[in-house]
């Protein structure tokens, strides 16, 4: 799957990008002072799922109903998937492990050869198109936070990511819109790119995943409309539900089970008899220890105040404070061979609340002559906390939580 040679000091400088796309996200973001969930309402005619499950007793498995999405079945239309010729995550992995003592390692990135479980991603707010809603030709900033945020997963599972019509940058203060082109009754900008999202996960269910085990993964505006999905189109559908292995809702303030609005019937991933549990959702929101959620933060929090929300430590499920396995787009300054640096242990991370937030906070342990950063950057103001590196500083950890639970499911 790897890029050859001559592709990857091109990688190498384009996902050192990577941090200043992401800050333009979070900075547009604060002007809007958007919404989290970045998709709410209906789905602004898009219908719901099109599985069926056969009668209660039957000794015939629930099969899924034919559906073929006419921009979906096309593979133009994904940034990922296995017969993608242009394939946004076949793309030069390896990381350089940086050491406390200065020392390194290269690491070479192995793809799984015959993946049990496939995992299904929607990115972030990251289109720099006009608004109110992005194209579907993706732009350097899509494949960008693909490779560095997903493209690893690619160890443990067979990838799929759709391009979808998302609330761009510029159109993140149209998101309470009414609707998108002035006509009433016409689709939000939100309802737009949720309507995608449900599109290409119909396509996916119905020719593509042939009763595979699969995760959701998804950051910020990803996961909400993949909250708004698993509500909508999988907890409601035996046959979907019964195959998810796990939703990584990261970057979203999901709501804890059995608050008003939470996903229904989907519990927090926990540990069983030492290892992960599986059907259960992980979110988290990321704020550095020095700087925990201050009023007015736009995470940690339900919008609407009714009910906590989930803060799962991917690095450990019991609940307890762990050493994070992070991973960073390479800069130029670094001087190493590799698109990507990993930092072992050099963040460490817990689950942590107070009377309104809830969040993982994140503890940089580095120490006099640590030869790694004392700050890996993704700050820009309180209110987003660690929003940018949400995935980066976990990455490891979550990549081993979804092997663990593939592994483990069924």
């Amino acid at each position: 799957m790897a890029a050859g040679p001559a592709a990857t000091p091109r990688l190498g400088r384009r996902c050192a990008r990577v941090a200043v796309l992401l800050a333009a996200v979070a900075t547009a973001l604060v002007v809007a002072g958007c919404s989290d969930d970045d998709g709410g309402g209906s789905a602004g005619g898009a219908e719901r799922s099109s599985t069926s499950s056969t009668a209660a007793g039957s000794s015939t498995a629930p099969t899924v109903a034919p559906y073929s999405s006419p921009t979906y079945s096309d593979p133009v239309n994904w940034l990922c998937r296995p017969d993608r010729s242009d394939d946004a995550c076949d793309i030069d992995l390896d990381a350089t492990l940086v050491r406390a003592d200065g020392t390194t390692e290269v690491q070479r990135f192995r793809p799984a050869a015959d993946p049990a479980a496939d995992c299904f991603y929607v990115y972030p707010t990251i289109s720099a198109d006009p608004p109110p809603n992005s194209d579907l030709s993706p732009g350097p900033e899509e494949r960008l936070v693909v490779a560095n945020q997903f493209a690893r997963f690619g160890s443990v599972c067979r990838l799929f990511a759709p391009v979808y019509r998302q609330v761009p940058l510029a159109g993140l203060s149209a998101l309470g819109a009414t609707t998108t082109t002035g006509v009433p009754g016409a689709p939000t900008p939100g309802q737009v790119a949720y309507g995608d999202v449900l599109d290409a996960w119909r396509q996916y269910l119905a020719n593509d995943n042939d009763g595979r085990p699969v995760v959701l993964i998804g950051h910020s505006q990803g996961s909400g409309h993949l909250t708004r999905l698993l509500t909508e189109a999988i907890t409601t559908d035996p046959v979907a539900r019964e195959r998810l292995v796990s939703a990584l809702l990261v970057g979203s303030s999901v709501k804890v089970p059995g608050a008003p609005g939470a996903i229904p019937d989907l519990p927090v991933c926990t540990e069983r008899d030492g290892r992960p549990a599986t059907g259960c959702l992980l979110s988290y929101v990321s704020f550095a220890a020095d700087a925990p959620p201050p009023d007015g933060s736009l995470f940690g929090r339900a919008r609407d105040g009714q009910g906590r929300t989930v803060c799962t430590n991917p690095a450990d499920l019991t609940g307890g404070a762990a050493p994070l396995d992070s991973y960073f787009p390479a800069r130029p300054d670094q001087g190493l061979s590799t698109p990507f640096v990993r930092y072992e242990g050099l963040l460490q991370g817990r689950c942590t609340s107070d009377p309104r937030f809830d969040w993982l906070e994140v503890t940089n342990t580095h120490a006099p002559g640590d030869a790694r950063p004392a700050d890996v950057g993704g700050r820009i103001t309180p209110v987003w906390g660690l929003h940018l590196i949400d995935v980066n500083l976990a990455l490891g950890n979550l990549v081993d939580l979804v092997g663990q639970q593939v592994r483990g499911f069924g």
